[in-house]
Parts: structure tokens; C-alpha cells; sequence
């Protein structure tokens, strides 16, 4: 799923990493662009027919190159799918997720950023059906995204579970709340309703539904019932 519950962890490598200050001369930006190209129209062509079914050759003529000019940037269909994985997890942390403290995170805070990410993820209903497909596609334990989704699940759950507890502690929400079983209903939640998006066509509220879902588990688990759309 390009999940409305979408945390990375906050220290990383991958994140800790500082941009290249190397000057971009025509060739490596155009380099750039055509590798761009080719992550948002391989994220097409797994939306619409999944890791299996998709065919690298197709996305290649897509772009308008060859299927070794693909590989050149890309060495392999399971290099393209973990570029695409990786590509919307590292825009989630630069978009949304870093305002978030990494060793107090505030359980508001947190839903409020849930909220901004589920509004940017419905114009973007292309990684959405792509993350609904991968995401079941990945049960299977021979598939190439399979412990992608797996250590993803766990890293979500264990930033999630960290913000609920600090809450708890902190007097913001609760005493008592569990915050991994949180954690686990809020994935189900998002899960549940993206599911039901991609199967109904989009025609589903998945907006206002999974908005109204997290405003109602705001004010359940804080002391003064406060919902995001009173944060």
C-alpha cells in the first residue's frame, strides 16, 4: 500500500545521508530525469499488473528506450522494484515524517502527519494501487518484495508504538493504551480501507473514511478527547 500510515524509521543511513553536492552538468541531469521516468512508469505497470505480471521490456518501450538502456540504469526487474519501494519511503520521511522527533515523538504530531500524508496519497492514485497490489502480492514468501513488507510493517509498528507510549507517559494520552496493538489497528485500518478503494475503482471515500477514522482514535486515546481536526 502507499500506505496512509507511512512512517520510515527516523534514524537510518539511508536518511542520515547527506545529498551529493556534485554539480549536475547536463548529462547527469538528464541521466536523472530518464531514471525518474522510468521509477514513476514502472510504478504504472505494477499498479495495473503487479511485480509478476509486469514486463520490463514494456516499461522500456514505455519510456521510449531499450530494455538494456533500462538496465543500464536499473540491473535487474527486482533492482527496479526495491528503486520504486525505496524512492516513496525516503519521499514520505522528506515530505512528512521528518517534522517528527525521533526520540519524543508527539502522539498528535504523529496523527496530524498520518492526516497530511492520507491527503497527498489521493492524488497519487497510482502508488496507491500499486502498494494494495504489491502488498498482497507479497505474501508470498518467494516474492522479491516480501521481506520489504515484512521489516516495513515492523518499522511502522515500532515508530508508531513509540509515539503512543510516549503519550501515554507523558500525560497526552490515556494510561493504559497499548501502543503496539494501536500500532496494528491503525495499518489494519489503512490497509482495510485501500483495499476496498482499489476494489471499488476509487469510487470509495478512502479520504474522508480513514480521516474520520484517525479524528475518532484521537479523541479515544487522549485525555481531552481532542481529534486532529482540533490539534
Amino acid at each position: 500500500m502507499s500506505s496512509a500510515v507511512e512512517p520510515p524509521a527516523p534514524h537510518t543511513d539511508r536518511a542520515a545521508k547527506k545529498p551529493r553536492t556534485r554539480r549536475r552538468t547536463g548529462t547527469y541531469a538528464a541521466a536523472d530525469e530518464r531514471r525518474k521516468l522510468i521509477l514513476e512508469t514502472a510504478i504504472v505497470h505494477f499498479a495495473h499488473k503487479g511485480y509478476h505480471n509486469a514486463s520490463t521490456q514494456k516499461i522500456a518501450a514505455d519510456v521510449g528506450i531499450s530494455t538494456t538502456g533500462l538496465m543500464h540504469h536499473f540491473g535487474s526487474k527486482q533492482e527496479l522494484l526495491r528503486a520504486v519501494l525505496e524512492t516513496r519511503e525516503t519521499q514520505a520521511f522528506e515530505q512528512f515524517f521528518h517534522r517528527l522527533d525521533p526520540d519524543q515523538p508527539d502522539p498528535l504530531e504523529l496523527f496530524r502527519l498520518v492526516a497530511e500524508q492520507t491527503h497527498f496519497n489521493v492524488t497519487q492514485p497510482g502508488l496507491m494501487q500499486m502498494y494494495a497490489l504489491l502488498a498482497a502480492e507479497a505474501g508470498s514468501e518467494d516474492h522479491p518484495a516480501h521481506a520489504y513488507f515484512r521489516e516495513r510493517y515492523e518499522r511502522i509498528t515500532a515508530v508508531i508504538a513509540k509515539a503512543i507510549d510516549h503519550g501515554v507517559a507523558s500525560g497526552i494520552l490515556v494510561p493504559g493504551a497499548d501502543g503496539r496493538a494501536v500500532a496494528r489497528e491503525m495499518l489494519a485500518v489503512a490497509d482495510g480501507y485501500q483495499i476496498q478503494w482499489a476494489l471499488s475503482d476509487g469510487t470509495f471515500d478512502f479520504l474522508t473514511a480513514h480521516l474520520s477514522y484517525l479524528d475518532s482514535l484521537c479523541r479515544r486515546l487522549t485525555i481531552d478527547h481532542t481529534g486532529i481536526t482540533s490539534t
